[in-house]
């Protein structure tokens, strides 16, 4: 009888404390670049509802701005989970492994994408909601 056993997960990638730092500093930067964006979406939505415009182009206008600022708050938030979630990972002492295999992460998908979740294999079938994260 043989008996199988579960797919080793690592706790951290093979990084060097310069490496994570380095990778640190990135994610900061862009989490505080998703918030200034943020803020400035928001003021952007603020003012356009504040501007009482009676001509029917410009509330046109206006409303596809809003609509737009809103889209693209999604986008950010969504960014904005991915990169505090790495972060997290970092505190955690799991980051730069992959969340479906368990593996490392190779630290060029990480310089590039350092909120990475999966490694480069994994990325199209999570995008496409064809992995079952339980392995």
């Amino acid at each position: 009888m043989t008996q199988t056993t579960a797919p080793q997960h690592s706790t951290a990638a093979d990084l060097s404390a310069e490496e994570m730092e380095e990778l640190r500093e990135r994610l900061v930067q862009e989490r505080d670049s998703i918030l200034a964006l943020y803020r400035h979406d928001l003021r952007a939505g603020q003012n356009s509802m504040e501007e009482a415009s009676e001509d029917i182009v410009d509330r046109a206008n206006s409303a596809y701005n809003r609509e737009l600022n809103f889209a693209l708050s999604d986008s950010e938030r969504d960014q904005l989970r991915k990169v505090e979630n790495a972060l997290r990972r970092m505190d955690d002492g799991n980051y730069g492994v992959c969340l479906h295999s368990g593996k490392p992460i190779g630290l060029a998908r990480l310089r590039a994408v350092p909120w990475a979740e999966y490694r480069v294999e994994y990325q199209e079938l999570a995008e496409k909601g064809l992995l079952n994260d339980e392995t």
